[in-house]
């Protein structure tokens, strides 16, 4: 009896004691929530893993790719679709490619330039999975590029109604990506340039009407979206933009085919096509035969520019139609990638310096916002052309060429910047060869004989010493 009263005794108080403690709560964010407006929003800060990455691949691939077949350009988009096949399209083959190039992060567009989805979409069966080839593109490359260990990109265009929120957020609820970027009629400053309604970000209403926006209350309430998902995941993410389509801070700003003359104090980025169009009755960023590609040599030299303007580098390529890529895209990235191999010291997980360069370089100023001033591959790089990164104590010089048996860079004389007893070793990257060397009031020279110098740009990491 006494035993019976004890076990009731030991049930009671373990009852009690249970029902006395707080509810288990779920786990909170690490980080507060945004509000949903621009001042919250601009607490954002770009991930360091983007800012490290440098450069990303993504791709134009659709019914639209089915426009620039000879037989197929008078159909309509409709028509299109049962054409678009997709017969040898692989995901994982196309993040192979990106990660063989050297790229850190990838993906494809979601949507672009008609209603045809590139997902499984619960809001509309005008898909890609439904309907033409069956697949969801989108899913497919995210899942390929993430099991890479890369991040993932998607690009949502065509914003012609306020029910485009809804599908941004089932990209972000379904895909998780790590980069959203939007086309300029996310807010439409792009056009607002070519009207002469905006210069830069000034109002100047020379136009003869105005092109209505996309509403600013759905720019800020996707963004918070996005951002907020991401701090409940315990993951950090960026929004990227056209022009001046919402304000500095809250994302990273996109220039279309742009290259900038001068280095910004945000990061930027451009997305740069690897077709090169003669004339903009051609334009467009899906596959287009017999359309001449970026050399190899013209990848790296805007890589390294663009890095040295505390810029991030994304190249789209074409897939064909049915999802495979021209052996030239292959090789071009080919060779890129091997440069990036031997030389990916003076890009990856670096910073700008003070200064970008030097050299006869001269980038067109293009339009109010810079956009296409390399569309048809305007600018010229040589070997006069020298870009500066750092990280730690390393200061890295490429030269966008191969220079002679000697290299003289002006500013990196001993009577500007880098004094003298400031440089304790050169070493050519790609050779792994240490580089003699003279520092004078007028230059720094490198003697480059015996040095096997690289046909597309050279890089040197130049070990300084800032010990006091």
């Amino acid at each position: 009896m006494k035993l019976i009263k004890i076990i009731t005794l030991i049930c009671f108080i373990s009852f009690w004691s249970s029902c006395s403690q707080a509810p288990i709560e779920p786990a909170k964010p690490s980080q507060t929530l945004y509000q949903q407006d621009w001042t919250s929003l601009r607490q954002h800060q770009t991930p360091q893993w983007l800012l490290d990455a440098k450069f990303g691949i993504y791709c134009h691939w659709g019914i639209q790719t089915l426009q620039y077949i000879p037989e197929y350009e008078d159909l309509s988009n409709d028509e299109r679709i049962a054409l678009f096949k997709g017969a040898h399209f692989d995901a994982n083959k196309w993040a192979a490619l990106f990660e063989r190039a050297g790229a850190k992060f990838g993906g494809v567009i979601g949507w672009h330039g008609s209603d045809f989805k590139h997902w499984d979409s619960q809001y509309s069966n005008y898909n890609s999975a439904q309907m033409g080839p069956k697949i969801d593109i989108v899913g497919a490359v995210s899942k390929a590029v993430k099991a890479r260990g890369m991040k993932f990109l998607v690009s949502y265009h065509s914003i012609k109604s306020e029910d485009w929120i809804n599908y941004a957020k089932e990209g972000v609820d379904k895909y998780d990506p790590d980069i959203f970027w939007v086309d300029a009629s996310f807010g439409g400053t792009k056009r607002a340039h070519h009207q002469k309604t905006m210069a830069y970000s000034k109002y100047i209403g020379e136009q003869t009407e105005i092109s209505r926006a996309f509403p600013e209350k759905y720019q800020r309430a996707f963004i918070t979206y996005f951002y907020n998902n991401a701090i409940q995941k315990g993951k950090e993410v960026e929004f990227m933009y056209k022009s001046h389509d919402i304000p500095p801070g809250v994302g990273m700003r996109d220039l279309e085919n742009g290259i900038l003359p001068r280095m910004p104090y945000d990061a930027w980025i451009t997305d740069m096509d690897m077709s090169v169009p003669p004339d903009w009755a051609t334009h467009g960023w899906f596959y287009r035969e017999g359309v001449p590609l970026r050399s190899a040599n013209e990848l790296v030299d805007m890589l390294v520019d663009v890095v040295s303007k505390n810029g991030i580098f994304l190249l789209n390529i074409p897939p064909m139609a049915d999802g495979t890529f021209p052996q030239e895209v292959q090789d071009n990235l080919a060779v890129l990638g091997a440069w990036l191999e031997k030389n990916g010291e003076a890009i990856y997980e670096t910073s700008p310096w003070f200064m970008f360069g030097e050299g006869p370089n001269n980038i067109p100023e293009g339009n109010y916002t810079f956009h296409h001033n390399n569309h048809f591959a305007q600018i010229a790089y040589s070997q006069e052309d020298i870009r500066f990164t750092v990280k730690d104590d390393n200061l890295y010089a490429t030269c966008l060429g191969k220079p002679e048996e000697a290299l003289t860079i002006a500013s990196l004389n001993s009577a500007f910047k880098l004094v003298e007893g400031d440089i304790l070793k050169i070493t050519h990257l790609g050779s792994g060869k240490t580089v003699p060397y003279e520092h004078t009031p007028e230059a720094l020279l490198l003697n480059l004989a015996g040095i096997p110098l690289d046909e597309l740009a050279n890089a040197f990491r130049i070990e300084l010493d800032f010990s006091l």
